[in-house]
């Protein structure tokens, strides 16, 4: 179970970039499913954070410290990333690029929160790399509205 859930239903095992494909899945299953009410966006991100937590620390004991297999923490810094954005293409694909360019890159506080204890290292850096991928959509969603550029 630990190993099911750590790599997001074995997308973790796929051989090049598993957390590239673990947003990427996530980002494709959101779109179809996610919902619209920010609260619910948030208590199902929240679950899946705590969740990942428990779930990463023994998936550690497991596959190692900071094993490529261990996904989990990509899918909720991804629904992290589409915190509030609108269910459309264009959206969501910024979202998805967004996240992955700062979970790849880890601008600070992010990097030092993967020295966190156990799984709170593994979740909560991604968390702040969806934090900041969220807030650049809604501002760059912002600026295309002021510019008349639709993306729909």
């Amino acid at each position: 179970f630990v190993k099911l859930l750590s790599s997001f239903f074995f997308s973790g095992y796929l051989p090049k970039a598993p957390g590239t494909w673990a947003s990427g899945i996530t980002t494709v299953i959101l779109f179809f499913i996610w919902p619209k009410y920010w609260h619910l966006q948030f208590l199902i991100t929240l679950v899946v954070y705590l969740i990942g937590v428990e779930i990463s620390t023994r998936a550690e004991r497991y596959y190692g410290h900071d094993s490529r297999h261990i996904v989990i923490d990509e899918v909720a810094g991804q629904m992290t990333a589409l915190f509030m954005v609108p269910r459309m293409v264009i959206p969501f694909v910024i979202a998805f690029v967004l996240f992955r360019l700062f979970d790849i890159v880890k601008p600070p506080p992010a990097r030092a929160w993967e020295s966190l204890r156990a799984g709170y290292g593994v979740m909560s850096d991604d968390i702040a790399a969806g934090f900041y991928a969220a807030v650049l959509t809604h501002f760059l969603l912002a600026l295309l509205n002021k510019w008349g550029v639709s993306y729909i």
